[in-house]
């Protein structure tokens, strides 16, 4: 045994060098912890393991760091409460009020799968920059998103991008105009609290609960909004795990600006207990569906410009068009479709790496537990292998003691999977001058 743990400490520190280059400000400490509840932890200091006998909140009867998750790319035979369509960052150059052929084609695609809400993650328009027709960009999105599900009589809730309404002071008056806009567009939705509509608002739909945020910066939510959040996940009107919904991500999933994210310690404890069960974010403009703690996570990948791949996935960035399948008795469905190139095809989730490593932090995809990915980053397996092999060599390795030299069959040289020649559509041209990509203010 101090073998091994002599062996497991030296692979720790060697994947700990390997993967320390990015220094991340004001990342939620809880990422590494085993239970939300728990405070204490952090970066290089072991988490304790969590106390199954409390059952004082929802978040502790759904999975934690377990071998058994949901399988939620497996439909179950349950008829769904609700169906939804989820697009995000569909916006192009700044100033432009004309949108890509794959916005057309996720909005023909979900008009014609007839979901029971469209739930629209942020930048809606190329805002965010002095001297646009900010009007002429609005009638440009309502022309070609809103109105088409309008007439297709499928409601749309909307959260506010950086690109649409930022929150800091120097674009007070594009958010102005978003809310105009949005207040002229509002949908027929059963609002449980519409006061701060459109900037942050909630309502219900098929007995399930939706919370939009305004997280259109970096900053935390200022005091008010966070109460305000915090008192609607108390009084949940409805018997089922709410939804929630925002732009700017809690975890950075691609290399590209890994800094911008919402820098809010408090909000991914506050979701695992008051049993969340789906949060939706965009602006990082890839697709990874995530979980932590019980809630999963599902990034939207772009539907406009500048797509990027996810960490460890170079080359591989696809538009996407999610649907997701809200269930009763079962975790959700999450049938996610390739926009570009093949309009239609299924995404296949097993091209994704099965957990992304940013700094001390870990994020696992929503198949594979936190324990699991903890165990393959510390033994340099990697996040490339697919599923089964990856648990069947964890299980190897924990029955020999960590020992690689016990299993003559794997070695981390060999860990590796090639995914060149994955039949896959790429996206190897990024719009550089787009609003997409070009934030240099999002960070003031």
């Amino acid at each position: 045994m101090k073998k091994y743990a002599i062996h497991r400490r030296f692979k720790q520190l060697a994947i700990g060098a390997l993967f320390s280059t990015i220094a991340l400000v004001a990342m939620p400490a809880c990422i590494t912890q085993h239970h939300p509840q728990e405070t204490g932890s952090h970066a290089g200091q072991t988490p304790k393991k969590a106390d199954k006998s409390s059952t004082s909140s929802p978040a502790q009867n759904v999975p934690m760091a377990s071998d058994e998750l949901p399988d939620v790319t497996h439909q179950p035979d349950e008829k769904p409460l609700l169906r939804l369509a989820i697009i995000s960052d569909m916006n192009g150059r700044y100033g432009s009020d004309q949108y890509d052929s794959e916005v057309v084609k996720a909005i023909d695609m979900i008009i014609e799968d007839r979901p029971d809400i469209v739930i629209n993650a942020g930048d809606m328009v190329a805002g965010q920059r002095n001297k646009l027709n900010y009007r002429k960009m609005w009638v440009g999105f309502h022309t070609n998103v809103t109105q088409r599900l309008l007439d297709a009589k499928i409601p749309m809730a909307q959260t506010p991008g950086n690109h649409d309404g930022s929150a800091y002071p120097r674009y007070a008056n594009e958010r102005e105009i978003y809310i105009d806009e949005w207040n002229t567009h509002k949908p027929e939705l059963d609002y449980v609290d519409d006061a701060n509509y459109p900037l942050y608002y909630s309502f219900t739909l098929n007995d399930v609960f939706f919370i939009s945020l305004d997280a259109s910066t970096l900053d935390p939510l200022d005091e008010a909004q966070y109460t305000w959040l915090s008192q609607q996940l108390q009084n949940n009107p409805t018997s089922h795990r709410p939804i929630v919904f925002f732009h700017v991500p809690l975890f950075p999933i691609t290399t590209i600006k890994p800094t911008e994210i919402l820098r809010d310690n408090r909000l991914h404890p506050l979701f695992a207990k008051s049993g969340v069960q789906l949060v939706i974010t965009g602006h990082q403009q890839a697709y990874f569906p995530a979980a932590l703690h019980g809630v999963i996570y599902l990034h939207a990948g772009a539907l406009g410009g500048g797509p990027r791949p996810v960490r460890q996935n170079d080359g591989i960035a696809p538009k996407t068009l999610t649907f997701v399948n809200i269930y009763k008795n079962n975790p959700p469905y999450i049938d996610s479709h390739l926009v570009n190139g093949e309009n239609g095809k299924h995404f296949n989730h097993n091209l994704l790496p099965t957990y992304i490593v940013f700094g001390n932090h870990i994020l696992p995809r929503v198949d594979i537990s936190l324990e699991n990915a903890e165990f393959a980053r510390d033994y340099m397996i990697s996040p490339h292998m697919p599923k089964i092999q990856m648990l069947t060599l964890i299980e190897a390795l924990k029955a020999n003691d960590g020992d690689w030299s016990r299993i003559p069959s794997w070695t981390p040289a060999t860990a590796p999977q090639d995914l060149s020649n994955t039949a896959i559509d790429t996206v190897p041209d990024t719009v550089v001058d787009s609003a997409a990509d070009a934030d240099p203010s999002l960070g003031e």
